[in-house]
């Protein structure tokens, strides 16, 4: 009997922990490796092709945004830049750098932190961007586009192209107030610097000839914890450091 309830507590204690490991909801990130930069005006990100069963949880990828003034021109957006285009993307960057591909740092609350730095999440013209990077875009390629020739954009596998917007909410007013992500005037003015609500997604360059401005992008996925309804998060990856093109 004694020997009974001693092997009826083991095989308690064992199968909670093992269905705890099994049932922890895990979203897998986009590995870095396939995120791929074309200077400052182009950046192609192979989506995994995840299977249902691999990525139960999943319910679509979240691009995180923050702009930032700049009197630096460069073409390159590589992390050595990034002190030179804006101490604040520098700053706000190594806040982030330990959780890129890092899952033992991951937290539920990933998106905390983006809020933390003032960053916010993405919007396409005239779709849904959840429904536009769902489970729909496993294996396929997302291109965000920032030529000098357009207002940028985006695209999957080369198709329809929906221009890239800025977020809108009640602590931003994001102006032009076409939401689009170009060089205009709106975002530098002095006024409008200074205005708490108004483009507070735009990080400005004290001093400086206020002549260009930046995006840095992180791409993370976002799903659904079946057990207490939460929204979960991977790991995030930096898309990039793209650069605005002026108004046209």
């Amino acid at each position: 009997m004694k020997y009974a309830r001693i092997f009826l507590i083991i095989f308690l204690i064992v199968t909670g922990v093992s269905c705890g490991i099994e049932d922890y909801p895990y979203i897998f990130p986009v590995p870095v490796g396939n995120i791929h930069n074309e200077f400052t005006s182009r950046v192609t990100i192979n989506l995994p092709n995840y299977g249902s069963g691999d990525n139960s949880y999943f319910t679509n990828y979240i691009i995180f945004y923050r702009i930032y003034i700049s009197d630096y021109d460069t073409q390159s957006g590589s992390e050595t830049e990034f002190p030179r285009i804006s101490s604040s993307l520098n700053s706000d960057y190594q806040r982030v750098k330990p959780y890129i591909a890092n899952d033992s740092m991951v937290s539920n609350n990933i998106a905390s932190l983006f809020r933390s730095l003032n960053y916010y999440m993405l919007s396409i013209e005239s779709r849904d961007i959840d429904n536009f990077l769902s489970n729909s875009s496993f294996g396929k390629e997302l291109a965000i586009d920032f030529s000098n020739d357009s207002i940028p954009f985006m695209t999957i596998n080369s198709g329809v192209k929906y221009n890239l917007l800025r977020y809108k909410g009640g602590e931003n007013t994001p102006l032009p107030a076409n939401r689009y992500f170009l060089n205009a005037s709106d975002l530098t003015d002095e006024n409008n610097i200074a205005d708490t609500v108004i483009n507070s997604d735009v990080t400005d360059k004290p001093g400086s000839e206020r002549k260009y401005t930046y995006v840095s992008m992180f791409i993370v996925a976002s799903g659904l914890n079946p057990q207490t309804f939460n929204q979960i998060f991977s790991s995030p990856a930096l898309v990039g450091v793209l650069k605005l093109p002026d108004n046209f």
